[in-house]
Formats: structure tokens, sequence, C-alpha cells
């Protein structure tokens, strides 16, 4: 029973991430980027600290105010830069598109990691990114572009966000562990977008971003665009996925191995287009199909040496 355990968990985590898309696009409409993802990330960062001091005190480490500094520009560049941006994505892009896409992150760390670290680039990673970028290039069909340019433009900003948070978190990750890193960061992104709402209600900042095109950015409502209709949805964002899917995704590198953890990113593609397809009716095409079995033949390739030291 034991054994099974990490891989209930790692199941867990990848059938939750699989509503992150769905959720966003359906709440995209009542909520602002700004408002859901201050509330979301701050809220599972508090309910996610207890554990991860817990965790620290288990290191017998202690919090610097450095720690605290690294905490600030994790926030900024994986929560306040990609929250907003990936939401804003899944809005103008169908959901089974933006989940797969999104699932090319592992292989964008692994790139960044040889770019930044200097980790090396195993051959099974090299071609895993090659087969990724192929499978990018069948879904987007470059010439005859259907998607929205500015939707793929902000999905792959939050790609590389979220790939540049992961990457440079690795070192953090190792002295304090993951689960203090991720509340520590997204606390303190959590509060920066809360600053930056707050910062959408002077008037001469609201009336510049009315004149610049972006009238959905001013005066951003902090707590206001809730209702029961949409409620069901919120607790499956909030709960399910921002703290649920993170706990058993730590929990299954926990009880398992990292590689265990990154199948994570191997589940989700090929379950989420179908999800997308029950709860919004998005059709799953023949396209998306090849595009999806491309990506798990990428994802099986870069993974395939963890497996063999796993």
């Amino acid at each position: 029973m034991h054994s099974f355990k990490p891989v209930l968990y790692m199941v867990t985590a990848a059938f939750l991430f699989c509503f992150t898309e769905i959720a966003l696009k359906i709440l995209n409409g009542s909520l602002n980027a700004l408002e859901l993802n201050f509330s979301r990330y701050f809220l599972a960062g508090a309910l996610l600290l207890p554990v991860g001091l817990s965790e620290l005190r288990r290191r017998q480490k202690k919090l610097t105010w450095g720690h605290f500094g690294w905490f600030q520009f994790l926030g900024l560049i994986g929560i306040t830069l990609v929250g907003p941006f990936y939401q804003l994505a899944a809005g103008r892009l169908q959901a089974n598109i933006t989940s797969i896409l999104f699932s090319l992150n592992p292989m964008c760390i692994a790139l960044l990691a040889w770019l930044i670290l200097r980790e090396p680039l195993s051959r099974h990673q090299a071609a895993g990114l090659f087969l990724g970028m192929l499978s990018m290039l069948v879904l987007l069909n470059p010439f005859h572009m259907t998607l929205d340019p500015a939707g793929l433009l902000l999905l792959f900003l939050a790609v590389a966000g979220y790939s540049l948070y992961a990457v440079i978190g690795r070192k953090l990750i190792g002295e304090l562990g993951s689960v203090l890193v991720t509340a520590g960061s997204f606390l303190c992104g959590g509060i920066q977008l809360f600053l930056l709402a707050l910062l959408t209600h002077v008037p001469a900042v609201a009336a510049f971003l009315r004149q610049a095109g972006l009238p959905q950015f001013a005066a951003v409502s902090l707590f206001g665009g809730y209702s029961l209709d949409i409620l069901g949805w919120v607790i499956v964002l909030y709960f399910g996925v921002t703290l649920g899917a993170y706990l058993c995704w730590f929990k299954a590198m926990e009880h398992g191995s990292t590689f265990l953890g990154s199948l994570t990113y191997f589940v989700k593609p090929a379950v989420s287009p179908f999800m997308a397809w029950i709860f919004l009716g998005e059709v799953v095409t023949a396209r998306i199909a090849a595009g999806i079995v491309l990506l798990l033949v990428s994802a099986a390739v870069s993974l395939k040496k963890d497996k063999a030291g796993a």
C-alpha cells in the first residue's frame, strides 16, 4: 500500500491540475485577473505556510532576510506576472490548447537550467525538446494560424516566467524545502498583486490605463465579482488546484521521487483536453490529438534518463 500512495498523490495532482484552464476560462468574465490571482495565491500561501515551517524545523534551518528577498523575487516572476498572463491567455484561447502548450514547462525548465545554471542537457532532454517544439507547431498550425496572437503571446510569457521561477527557485528549495518556498512566493506574489490592484484605484493611474486601452485594469475590484453562480469553480480553483494539487504534487515527490512528480506533466496534457470537452464543449480535433501524442512522446523521451535512475 505504501508504494501505491505516491502514485495516488501524483494522479490526484494531475487530475486537479487539469481543472486549471477550465476554471480560469469560466471565471475570466466575472473576476479580474489581478483580483482572482491575489486571492487564490495569498490564500493558498497562507494555508501552505504551516506545512512549510514544519518542514523547515525538521531541516533545522532558519529564515533570514535574504530568504524573504528571494521570496519577493520569485513571487514577482512566478505569481505577479505569470498568474494574470495565464488567466488572460486562458480567456483568449481554447482551454485544451492552453493546457497542452503549458505542459511544455518541464522541457523549458531543462533548457533554462542548462542556460542559467549550466546544468547538463542530456540527449534525451534535447530530443524531448525537439519533439516538444514539433508538437507545438502541429498545435499552432503556423501556415493556417487561427489562434488569437495576443493570447499566444500571453501564454508563452506565462510559460517562460513559470519556467524561470522554477529554475531560480531550485537552489532555494534544496535549502528550505519545496513547500516553504512555494508558500513564501505565493504569499509575496499575492501581496504584490493586491498592491497593484490598489494602485489601479489612484485616479491618475486609472485614467492612464483607460487611455491605453486597458479599461479592465482600471480601478480593479478588490473583492467583488463573486456570486453563487461561480462559487463552485472558485472553490475548485482556489482549494482544488492552487492548494490541493500542489500539496499532492509535493507529497508525490516526498514519498516517491522527482521523476514521479514530473509524470504530472505527462498525465495532464493527455487528460485535460477531454475534460475541456466535457465541461466547455471544446472538440478534440485530429490536429489536437496529434499534438497530444507528440507531446506525450516528447515527455517520455525527455524523462527517460530520470526513469533509468529512479
